[in-house]
């Protein structure tokens, strides 16, 4: 015979339940504890990512890891992937793609688990999704010059004489301010060409969330350079699709530390 019971709201009963007794519920009490339905492993935030993303709307539950939908008992997916010292690139790449639409190409959450690595052992502490978004911010959307912070603060963009298509940039650092110019099959090699010469591009990524004046766009390019080990990646996030286009070239020559220096003036 059903008992009557109704788990529809869980977090409300343990609360009760706590009040009453005095007593805290265990944070892996099966179902009622707060980090039953948490996935610290690399691997398990792995799974976890990839088995949402494959559950279908009135299947039978199937989610690795998670015995049961969250919802059903009045749980949310807020605290699934949590992040720390032992987590891997699933975790931290799951997150930024759910709170900022950032889809990270393998190759780059290898690059950055790097980073969030080395913060969670200095700070010995869970990254959350806020500081997993300014860690990504500082290392990939502020790019940093020999000065300080370098912007595109204009550009022009045109068909190119020979085809292709040619753009002038207008940059600042410090109190610098220059232009530049370039020419290419398209615009992130013509910016290449105008912020580093000698930058050589690889994969790119593009991707858009929102609809509308809504709309924001990721870049996100992999490239090298002479002098530099290995590959980097730089990200260009904007309203602007050729903004953002331009800020990952930035981005990827600051990174490599390839950056051309100014080589025309012009008044701020």
């Amino acid at each position: 015979m059903h008992p009557g019971l109704d788990l529809s709201d869980l977090p409300a009963l343990v609360q009760v339940a706590e009040q009453c007794t005095a007593l805290p519920v265990h944070p892996r009490h099966p179902y009622a504890g707060d980090l039953v339905f948490t996935a610290f492993s690399g691997s398990h935030q792995d799974a976890i990512k990839k088995g949402l993303a494959a559950q279908r709307p009135g299947a039978p539950w199937a989610v690795p890891y998670l015995p049961i939908d969250p919802a059903d008992i009045g749980r949310s997916y807020e605290g699934i992937i949590r992040v720390n010292s032992q987590s891997g690139k699933g975790g931290i790449a799951y997150l930024l793609e759910r709170d900022h639409g950032l889809v990270m190409p393998r190759r780059l959450q290898v690059e950055f688990s790097a980073v969030v690595q080395r913060h969670a052992d200095a700070s010995e502490a869970e990254v959350t999704s806020a500081a997993l978004w300014q860690l990504f911010s500082r290392h990939y959307l502020s790019p940093q010059g020999a000065e300080g912070a370098v912007t595109v603060s204009s550009w022009a963009v045109q068909p190119g004489p020979q085809g292709g298509v040619q753009v002038r940039l207008r940059l600042a650092m410090g109190e610098q301010c220059w232009a530049g110019e370039g020419e290419g099959a398209d615009l992130l090699q013509a910016a290449a060409q105008a912020l580093a010469p000698g930058l050589r591009l690889g994969a790119v990524s593009r991707s858009s969330t929102g609809r509308g004046r809504a709309t924001q766009h990721w870049v996100l390019v992999e490239g090298a350079a002479a002098g530099a080990a290995g590959t980097a990646f730089g990200a260009g996030h904007d309203a602007e699709a050729e903004r953002a286009t331009l800020q990952a070239v930035l981005s990827l020559a600051c990174r490599l530390g390839c950056l051309a220096q100014p080589a025309e003036a012009v008044d701020a």
